[in-house]
């Protein structure tokens, strides 16, 4: 029984204490973990076997992480499609913890963790907020999200009630003004959720002059986080706000540190790669199609998955002085890119900031229907023209993405979130 709380706290202590190592420490460590894994579900995971074995490799021909490129890789519709196959033989599953994916594009998944996965998972995040100024003796966590995957009154641990690992939710689809009357009540010191939501919630903060509501930290997750919402977000709780990258299936796979400079890489807990259309890895500076491997995933193992991002590698370390490489940036989810003629992609992060300079919008949405129209919905702040913001728009897009673009702006009363709670401000139906 003693071993229940006491190995929760060993693994944060260990993951914490890897912070220390050197980029070739961490590379030892993550092959070290990355043969054991490997070995581990050829041997008790038929998936893996059936993949492996059509693609001629053994888990001896992997040496390192630069002969993963020998392992196909594989995509969440095989998981959904192999569930049964893709679970170890050896994990007793009635120990595990089962796992659906947040589900933004609609295309839930179900997994299972291990207790140990799931301790590893949780300690991947934990380590990054302490890393950052969250004390888990003394703070309370606000954490923001749908309601089924945040905390609530049911589901509080013993050990919160002395005052450890203080956790508090807050559901997204409640009203603005209920959730305002959360954050009064709670103080939180520290907030975790998406961006557009402490954004909407910064925006009633700041135009209501409300007070009482001052966290100490506040880090962003599951959402591209852009410069004009970090920096509106900073200035209205006058903090620092951290960027966090990770998923359910993978545990947290990069983080900000005080420098900014870019994403620290978990490499002790993940193995991630970034490659092109053509799955040659790119180079620095370069996008790619990220592809992880779960280094604690047992249970249901996560091997060269491609999660359904693009994101920019630097191949580079921190001046912060910690170990590890560093993604210089989350470019979005697949589906986040409009494609244009010619197998053009373009980055949401280059039309979000023109709908943002845009005075008078409160909330958007871009959508392409088709590969030369994109329909843009927007909540307009009351006082504002909006033959004004047609026209910025219109002008804004075609300057970026060609005078062939037909951009159809559309007002709306409110913008309907996915069912995970997510706010998808780009989304391509093409």
């Amino acid at each position: 029984m003693i071993n229940n709380y006491i190995k929760p706290y060993k693994i944060f202590c260990d993951l914490r204490r890897n912070l220390s190592l050197n980029t070739r420490e961490l590379e030892a460590i993550q092959e070290k973990k990355l043969r054991i894994l490997l070995n581990h579900a050829y041997q008790n995971v038929p998936f893996y076997q059936r993949l492996f074995d059509s693609a001629g490799v053994k888990p001896e021909d992997i040496k390192d992480s630069e002969d993963l490129y020998k392992i196909p890789t594989i995509k969440k519709s095989q998981i959904k499609n192999n569930k049964k196959d893709m679970i170890a033989r050896n994990i007793n599953l009635s120990s595990c913890i089962e796992y659906k994916t947040t589900g933004s594009t609609g295309n839930i998944l179900t997994g299972f963790l291990s207790r140990d996965d799931v301790l590893n998972n949780r300690g991947s995040y934990e380590r990054i907020r302490n890393e950052n100024g969250f004390r888990m003796f003394r703070d309370t966590l606000l954490i923001i999200g749908n309601p089924y995957s945040i905390p609530n009154s049911n589901n509080k641990k013993y050990y919160e009630y002395f005052g450890i690992r203080r956790r508090e939710g807050l559901n997204v689809f409640e009203p603005l003004d209920v959730q305002i009357q959360v954050l009064i009540k709670v103080k939180p010191d520290a907030l975790w959720g998406y961006p557009s939501t402490i954004k909407l919630l910064a925006e009633v903060i700041k135009e209501k002059e409300i007070k009482g509501i001052s966290p100490r930290l506040i880090f962003t997750a599951s959402e591209v986080l852009d410069s004009e919402t970090r920096n509106f977000i900073n200035s209205v709780f006058n903090v620092e706000l951290f960027d966090i990258y990770g998923a359910l299936e993978t545990g947290c796979m990069a983080w900000e540190c005080s420098e900014h400079a870019g994403y620290h890489v978990t490499m002790d807990t993940a193995l991630i790669e970034f490659i092109d259309e053509n799955s040659n890895k790119v180079n620095a500076g370069e996008r790619g199609r990220v592809v992880v491997t779960n280094l604690h995933s047992f249970a249901m193992p996560i091997i060269r998955y491609e999660i359904g991002d693009y994101a920019i590698p630097i191949y580079e370390e921190c001046t912060c002085g910690k170990g590890g490489y560093l993604i210089k940036g989350i470019e979005g989810r697949y589906d986040d890119f409009l494609r244009l003629r010619g197998n053009k992609l373009i980055s949401p992060r280059i039309l979000v900031p023109i709908i943002e300079s845009i005075s008078g919008i409160s909330e958007f949405q871009i959508i392409q229907e088709k590969e030369e129209e994109i329909v843009v919905y927007v909540i307009k702040m009351d006082e504002c023209r909006e033959t004004l913001i047609v026209e910025e728009i219109d002008r804004g897009f075609k300057k970026v993405l060609g005078d062939n673009i037909f951009v159809n702006t559309k007002f709306v009363k409110s913008i309907p979130r996915a069912p995970s709670g997510k706010l998808r401000s780009v989304i391509s139906l093409i």
